[in-house]
């Protein structure tokens, strides 16, 4: 099933950011230890390169970023390095964008790369996402790799006659193909 497969991803990045990052704050390794361990909150969990200003957020800081340790915001609500958001996260309903601020200095993580490709080929979730494309690093075989994957996404959703995948897997490669024009400028 690719949402088990997607969440399998995550707890892996999870694990993966806990093992090779310090944190500013000690409730970012708390929560990210908790979000591991609870099957719906690893559900709800999303995580962003590119954030979308009208979702609920997780901001967390590597302990060499130049910004907040931590930070929550949703439609009404803003805290920052408070322990209160251990609890906004605990009892959250809906889905939660999590932003990694890792160091500016450090090249770019593939592995936040890899997630945030895995997150928007799986869950067809991605309109609001696809800002996140123009930042991840991709190598030309990937590219094209990717490329055809898709292709074949297209042509599988028309012989379904599912309209929704068809629309949204057309719009992410144009998206790719966008991100070579948008280069050239």
């Amino acid at each position: 099933m690719q949402n088990t497969r997607i969440n399998i991803e995550k707890r892996d990045f999870i694990e993966y950011l806990l093992f090779h990052y310090q944190f500013k704050s000690r409730i970012s390794v708390w929560l990210l230890n908790l979000i591991k361990a609870n099957q719906e909150l690893i559900e709800k969990i999303r995580f962003v390169d590119q954030i979308v200003s009208s979702h609920a957020t997780l901001e967390m800081a590597v302990s060499d970023a130049s910004v907040i340790a931590i930070q929550y915001r949703d439609a009404e609500t803003l805290l920052m390095n408070s322990n209160e958001i251990f609890d906004k996260v605990i009892h959250c309903s809906h889905q939660l964008d999590i932003k990694i601020h890792l160091s500016r200095e450090v090249q770019r993580d593939s592995r936040l790369d890899h997630l945030l490709l895995q997150q928007l080929l799986l869950t067809q979730k991605g309109d609001d996402y696809f800002n996140d494309m123009y930042h991840i690093e991709l190598s030309y075989s990937t590219e094209q790799q990717l490329i055809h994957l898709l292709k074949s996404h297209i042509d599988l959703s028309l012989n379904l006659k599912d309209i929704e995948s068809f629309k949204y897997y057309t719009k992410f490669l144009n998206l790719i193909k966008l991100r070579h024009i948008t280069d050239e400028t």
